[in-house]
């Protein structure tokens, strides 16, 4: 093993047992797919080869600076959406909220997430979004037009939709990610107008 490829994995390491010493886990091939990634960014910007990045570019702290700021940045999010506002939206609104969170779960499960830069797509939070919103359906008065959405709920399905945008339109994700000419452009394309209409209907 070369001293690039210890030095590699010792900075992926040192970044999962940093999360690890936060209370959280990763999964060790995000963090080396997201540090091969910012490895060849700073070689195609700087000119020199990925070798030479990390060998004279990457901190020996790298692993360990990183977990702590991806923490930081996690608790902060999290403060950010408990602290969203409920809100009251149009029956017509969270239907199709639902629509498009289920095609956004949809495409990240056809399409295994794996084009999806560091995994951004949260599984989780997107089906958390789905079962919010459907159970602000449930509580309907009979003689109401509106319905109450909590801010945690819009502010995952924001982010969830947004990344489900964002991956249609670098054509990232696809309806049917197949060699074959099924149709699946035409599909993706009315996908991504109905979907950039749907992100319109949250605040």
């Amino acid at each position: 093993m070369t001293g690039n490829e210890k030095k590699f994995k010792a900075l992926v390491a040192d970044f999962v047992t940093t999360t690890a010493d936060l209370g959280g886990t990763i999964d060790p091939e995000v963090v080396a797919t997201e540090l091969h990634q910012r490895i060849q960014f700073i070689a195609a910007q700087i000119g020199v080869t990925e070798a030479t990045v990390l060998r004279n570019y990457m901190d020996d702290h790298w692993g360990r600076d990183m977990a702590r700021q991806a923490y930081r940045q996690i608790q902060e999010r999290d403060a950010h959406i408990d602290a969203e506002p409920d809100r009251q939206l149009p029956l017509h609104a969270v239907g199709r909220l639902i629509a498009a969170l289920g095609q956004a779960l949809l495409y990240s499960t056809v399409n295994n997430a794996a084009t999806d830069p560091a995994n951004r797509f949260n599984t989780k939070e997107a089906s958390e979004a789905v079962t919010g919103l459907g159970l602000a359906l449930t509580s309907y008065p009979a003689d109401g037009s509106m319905v109450t959405v909590g801010g945690n709920i819009l502010a995952w399905a924001k982010d969830a939709l947004t990344i489900f945008r964002d991956n249609l339109r670098q054509q990232r994700w696809s309806s049917c990610p197949c060699d074959e000419d099924c149709g699946r452009h035409e599909t993706d394309t009315a996908v991504l107008r109905a979907l950039s209409e749907d992100l319109l209907l949250l605040p």
